[in-house]
């Protein structure tokens, strides 16, 4: 239930406090005084989209309260929220553009917060009647009635799940695949790539050792060269020998004297090791030519896929097998999806058929009591029927096509509501769909922004007998300019525009009863208040 709002900075309003009751409580004001800025704040803390254009130079705030109880606490467990059974909403508006969403002041998404209110309130703006002839909106107020949310929920996945499938199977075919000569050519490639067996890095290995065979003279230069300033004599060794023996004479040297056998043990060591590798050299019989064609081999498989390095190639050489795989696997892995999908239909056409027996099963009380309904509401030869047919197609409501046709005279048949309501009717109608869907959703506060258009007199206090009928089971809020609706009403609020300093400022009032009386006859005659129009609000009023 809502029990308060507060709405700063937001077009007219600067500053506005409104107390609510679970009384039947209607609103009214001239046209332009501001009653449908109170509304636009409302549907902004519902989430709905904002119009910056009647943002001002300051920061707007809106903000509810709710009375909530714990069949909500779902909600609040799933999106890590504080429960609270006093519920606080919050919207914050920049002047920069920046929104801010908040439930008991924890930060929230627009989406969240639209669909908490979903949960509690449902604001019916004057546009709304027309929703009424939209099929999806039929089928929507059936399912409500029939209290499908876990049906549809659960068809609606499947439905899903079930197009994902048929996209992944086309996106399957519809993949561009090997013909049989791009196939045959593809395992040459990768044939070519396997029989050559590479190494990663072998082409710089290769590179290096072809360097030194192609300089092999001048690497044996080095190698005598060196062996010759090791161990020939006078050089480095039998220096070595003379400094160990030097070191030898006194025990104070006898670590410098280790370490110098030691360096003496290496570099006869090294000495060794270049004699053998100039004897391995000279007697090598290495094929430079050889190594050349293999260095060749290389280079020109990574010149042919224009690769730079062999890890390069190998990634090549996966890509190709994976392509060859695909080929090869093709029959078996369209059978795999088309296997799924086939059993993914056949539990969407279950569910199908289940929502479908779900709706057809309320559909004839649910036609009853709308014309009985309609009855009290000034229509006793109403004819409503709502018509079902299950169809081959599958779509996100379902796979029924619906109807709500429609009848106020007696002898004429019934034919779809577009086509034969009139305005007043379908207020009636979209009332008695109300007063019906009211006690089955769940929804504590419902908000009607003139639910009575194209109705009057008699049939408007019909209407107003049934909101208050409604109010005694669902907080109920009615914008309207009809006094018949205004005197069913327990709690008045008055909605006027006020000019201080130049500037224009939306302001509301709780009307006592003497202001009451006012206001109704006021709705009653315009805007010059006659005696007759007194006397009539009392009337009203009393009755």
């Amino acid at each position: 239930m809502l029990l308060n709002l507060k709405i700063y900075n937001y077009a007219l309003i600067d500053n506005l406090d409104i107390d609510f009751t679970d009384e039947f409580t209607v609103i009214s004001g001239d046209t332009g005084s501001g009653k449908s800025i109170i509304l636009d704040a409302i549907n902004l803390i519902l989430g709905k989209r904002i119009d910056k254009k009647k943002l001002n130079s300051k920061k707007c705030i809106v903000e509810a309260s709710f009375k909530i109880n714990d069949k909500h606490l779902n909600f609040f467990l799933e999106n890590d929220l504080d429960f609270e059974n006093i519920t606080l909403i919050r919207r914050e508006l920049n002047i920069n553009g920046k929104i801010r969403n908040f439930i008991n002041d924890t930060p929230v998404s627009a989406n969240i917060l639209s669909k908490f209110s979903s949960l509690i309130i449902e604001v019916h703006a004057q546009h709304e009647n027309l929703l009424i002839k939209n099929k999806i909106e039929q089928l929507n107020l059936i399912d409500k009635v029939a209290d499908n949310f876990n049906i549809i929920t659960n068809y609606q996945k499947l439905f899903n799940s079930y197009n994902d499938l048929k996209d992944r199977l086309n996106s399957f075919l519809n993949k561009r695949l090997l013909n049989d000569d791009e196939y045959n050519l593809y395992k040459f490639h990768y044939n070519e790539i396997i029989d050559s067996k590479l190494r990663i890095n072998e082409d710089l290995e290769l590179e290096k050792e072809i360097s030194f065979y192609e300089n092999l003279t001048h690497n044996l230069e080095i190698i005598k060269n060196s062996n010759h300033l090791i161990s020939s004599e006078d050089l480095i060794l039998d220096n070595l020998n003379i400094i160990r023996n030097y070191l030898s004479k006194s025990d104070k040297f006898i670590d410098l004297e280790n370490r110098i056998s030691s360096v003496i043990i290496d570099l006869n060591d090294v000495s060794n090791e270049l004699n053998i590798f100039s004897e391995e050299l000279i007697s090598n019989n290495t094929n430079i030519q050889q190594l050349n064609l293999r260095y060749d081999v290389i280079n020109g498989l990574m010149r042919k896929h224009n690769v730079n390095t062999i890890l390069e190639l190998f990634e090549i050489r996966d890509s190709i097998k994976a392509s060859i795989d695909k080929y090869e696997n093709f029959e078996n892995e369209k059978n795999i999806i088309t296997d799924k999908l086939n059993t993914s239909f056949i539990d969407l056409e279950n569910a199908s058929v289940k929502l479908s027996k779900s709706r057809l099963t309320i559909i004839p009380n649910f036609e009853t009591q709308i014309k009985n309904t309609l009855k009290t509401l000034g229509m006793p030869h109403a004819i409503f029927k709502v018509c079902l047919e299950k169809t081959s197609n599958f779509n996100i409501t379902g796979s029924d096509n619906i109807v709500f046709k429609f009848s106020s005279n007696p002898g004429v048949n019934e034919q779809e509501i577009s086509k034969v309501a009139s305005g007043g009717e379908i207020s009636r109608l979209v009332l008695a769909l109300k007063n019906i869907i009211s006690s089955k959703v769940g929804i504590k506060t419902l908000i009607f922004d003139e639910i009575d258009t194209g109705v009057s007199g008699k049939i408007a206090s019909y209407m107003g007998d049934m909101m208050r009928s409604i109010s005694t089971t669902t907080q109920l809020i009615s914008i309207t300019h009809l006094p018949q609706i205004a005197s069913k009403s327990q709690k008045h609020i008055k909605v006027y525009k006020e000019v201080l300093n130049g500037s224009t400022r939306t302001r509301i009032k709780i009307l006592n009863k003497e202001e009451r009386i006012i206001e109704i006859a006021r709705l009653l005659s315009g805007k010059d208040i006659s005696k007759a129009a007194i006397t009539n609000a009392k009337e009203l009023l009393n009755q």
